[in-house]
């Protein structure tokens, strides 16, 4: 009896030191993980348009009427940064002054790169706005276009996807984060920002490029043509965004928005009225599935 159960204690340790060998081999392997499920893009850009304008609540018993004041801003940062961390994105602050503050983060080249590539959005409001279309809508292109280009292989180029703060006063936060790509001597391909994307009365889809930088029509065009339908797609140099704070350093940008000089742009601008209900998301999905194709050609370091 004595020798048996030598016997199966030898044998339960041989089974138990086989298994500990096989999970080591695994991970000396480098067995990848299951992938992760694809979320439902178009329901997010709902919920985070809905929360920052005030249509439910950005957190258990706190409505937006606007994102203006210090302390509702600081709410839409606390609720935007939490959402970028959900999606696996690793959140970094700028705070620039007592009172402004952009959120921001890098995705990295699959090997490694000095190039970079940035795309943001404003995610202030004007005080008497809950700023749905201006500018949740533009917060709401970034947030998905960050989520895919974490998934996209291959990455020849780095990404900083940013929201801005308090471009409704003077640009601050785009000049503020412009200023930090000069004083960190990044090396900038391109410049990409969007401003209101809600709004489209006629249903054409279509957008219009602010000030586009040599090059940047053709890559849109090409990325819009391979949509169904194709997008189409307008120029203005209307100045009166983002991107322009960012011209002004010397780098290659673009902004991105409804037909804003092309007389099809919502007419609830800095009003109460820029509300959720004035949104068509038809329109914003098709925007969003065009800056992504735009952004992973760019991740392909061929345009």
């Amino acid at each position: 009896m004595e020798k048996q159960t030598k016997a199966l204690r030898i044998s339960a340790l041989a089974l138990f030191f086989t298994a500990v060998l096989i999970v080591a081999c695994a991970c000396a392997t480098g067995r990848k993980k299951p992938a992760q499920p694809r979320i439902d893009v178009g329901a997010l850009q709902k919920d985070l348009v809905a929360k920052l304008s005030g249509r439910t609540e950005i957190r258990s018993g706190v409505k937006l009427a606007n994102r203006s004041s210090v302390e509702n801003r600081q709410e839409a940062r606390t609720y935007l940064m939490d959402l970028w961390e959900s999606l696996g994105l690793e959140v970094q602050k700028q705070a620039y002054s007592a009172e402004g503050e952009n959120i921001f983060a890098i995705i990295k080249a699959a090997k490694a790169s000095d190039e970079y590539v940035i795309f943001g959005a404003h995610y202030d409001t004007s005080r008497v706005s809950p700023g749905a279309n201006d500018n949740a809508t533009g917060a709401a292109v970034v947030t998905a276009a960050a989520y895919e280009i974490s998934r996209a292989r291959p990455r020849s180029r780095n990404f900083i996807f940013v929201l801005f703060d308090e471009e409704e006063r003077g640009l601050r936060g785009s000049k503020a984060f412009a200023q930090k790509l000069k004083d960190e001597n990044l090396s900038v391909h391109s410049v990409h920002t969007i401003d209101q994307m809600g709004w489209d009365s006629d249903g054409d889809r279509a957008i219009e490029l602010e000030i586009p930088y040599e090059g940047a029509m053709d890559l849109y065009q090409k990325a819009a043509k391979s949509l169904t339908p194709p997008i189409p797609i307008l120029t203005t140099q209307e100045p009166g965004s983002d991107h322009s704070a960012f011209r002004k350093l010397g780098y290659r940008a673009v902004g991105i928005t409804e037909e804003y000089r092309n007389k099809d742009t919502t007419p609830h601008i800095h009003k109460a009225t820029d509300t959720f209900e004035t949104i068509r998301f038809d329109y914003l999905k098709s925007t969003t599935d065009l800056v992504v194709k735009v952004l992973q050609a760019l991740a392909r370091k061929g345009e």
